[in-house]
Parts: structure tokens; sequence; C-alpha cells
């Protein structure tokens, strides 16, 4: 089953021609649903016509997910900024008229100008389903990313495995006080497994987790890192059966510990 199974469908407001049309992500694909016949009227371009804004942004998006370059800005932004995207657009200006670059510094000026439009151009929930696409491509592929992608994608599952983790045991009954202050580490690797040790014991807390980057598409994108009010490790994928692998606390003497439990969607 893909990762995009049952994700719900996103859709943008685009002034496009002197009119509101809608672009839709659904099932993994960007649609534009004013516009059904854009090989025609890429042809009408390709002879010397007006290019629409909504064929300007299918192209965008087509280009941001081969490329990924957008997923440095990305990274450390779980939530829609409306300042740093108002910097950013800034900052894009600036790159085009002074040749100063002050983001996206892992690329070359041309493709930073490009990701960077990407980013100011869409609504994060396109960028967090264009990051999913991305990491999904490059797992079929080998994950034959470059280190800095690879690294920003590391960083990316840091911080939303955190916040993951700090929410599900919010839920905890009985309850778990100041979760975010509990020692959590999370390791992303491409060779192991995804487990967690450790236990829930007042100063004696200690959480250590291991994630595959994939963790983003798999569970992260599809909205399942907290599901039931339990952190989901992983997802499995067995014909048409989808099971997350959660972590159920236990107690134990004066502590709680991490039990992996199997849930069914």
């Amino acid at each position: 089953m893909p990762w995009y199974q049952d994700v719900p469908d996103s859709v943008m407001p685009v002034t496009c021609e002197g009119h509101q049309h809608q672009i839709i992500w659904s099932a993994g694909k960007v649609k534009l649903v004013d516009h059904p016949q854009i090989d025609a009227e890429r042809t009408l371009v390709a002879l010397g016509g007006t290019k629409p804004r909504c064929l300007e942004l299918l192209e965008l998006w087509d280009l941001a997910v081969k490329d990924g370059g957008f997923i440095e800005e990305w990274a450390p932004w779980q939530k829609a900024d409306s300042q740093r995207r108002w910097w950013l657009g800034t900052a894009i200006e600036r790159l085009r008229s002074e040749g100063v670059q002050d983001f996206l510094f892992d690329l070359p000026r041309d493709r930073a100008l490009q990701m960077g439009e990407f980013s100011t151009a869409v609504p994060h929930a396109f960028l967090d389903r264009a990051m999913a696409t991305v990491v999904d491509d490059g797992y079929q592929r080998g994950w034959d990313f470059n280190p800095s992608l690879t690294r920003h994608l590391a960083e990316a599952t840091k911080l939303r495995a955190r916040r993951s983790f700090v929410a599900a045991l919010a839920s905890q009954r009985p309850s778990i006080p100041n979760p975010a202050l509990v020692p959590f580490s999370c390791t992303v690797d491409l060779t192991l497994k995804p487990k967690i040790i450790g236990r829930l014991s007042g100063r004696d807390s200690k959480i250590e987790i291991t994630l595959h980057p994939k963790w983003l598409s798999d569970v992260w994108a599809r909205g399942v890192s907290v599901f039931q009010d339990k952190f989901t490790l992983d997802v499995n994928e067995a014909g048409d059966k989808t099971t997350l692998t959660q972590v159920e606390w236990i107690p134990e003497r004066r502590s709680l510990t991490p039990h992996i439990v199997t849930h069914q969607l």
C-alpha cells in the first residue's frame, strides 16, 4: 500500500488568468482542476502563448520532487510559519537582484532560487507531501541521496519524532509530568530496524529511539506518528493489511518500560 493511501487531499487556491482556480494534491498526484487539457495548453505555450499560473506551479512541483533541495528549508519547520515565509520571500528577491544567497546554502544559486520559490508558492501541506514523495522515491531507488540531503532528512526525522513522542506521552495514563523534559535521543539509521529502549522513572528517565528516515513518509506524512495515543515506530504492509508498530508503556516496579505492540489499521 503506498504511503499516500488514506492521506487527506490538500487544496491550493490559485489566481490564474484572472480567475480563482484550484490545484489539488490527491492520492500522490497533483491535479489542475481548471485545466483538463494540460498537453494542449503546453503546446500553446510552446507556440508563444502565456503560461497559466497553474501550469507554472505544476512544473515547479515536478521539479521540486525530482530535485529535493527544498527539504533543507522545510526540515526545521514542522508547521507553517508566516514570518519565515515572508523572510524567505524577501531573501529570494535579494538573491535575484543582488546575487546574495541567504538560504538553502547547500544548493547552487539557480537551484536555490527555484527551490525557494517552491517553498513560498505552495501551502505547507503541499511541502509535507512533496517531502514524502521525495523520500519514498529515494527509498525505491536505494537511497541515493547526497550527504547534505540525507543530513537534512535525519534532522527532520529527529524533530518530528521528538514532538510526536511528547504528544503521545501527554496522553499517557497515568499521566507523565512534563513529558517534554524527558531525556530523548533519536538515532536515524539506514540499516537498523526501528526500536526503542529506556524507561520513564522521574529523574532517571531516559529514552533512546532508532528510526529509518523513511519514517517521515511511512508514518509521519500519513498522520499516524501518534495513533490512539501511542507513538508509532513503523508501518508494515502485508497485502491489503497495514499494521502499525507502536510503543505502549507498562508499569514495572517504580518505572514505566516501553513494550512493542501492533495495531492493524
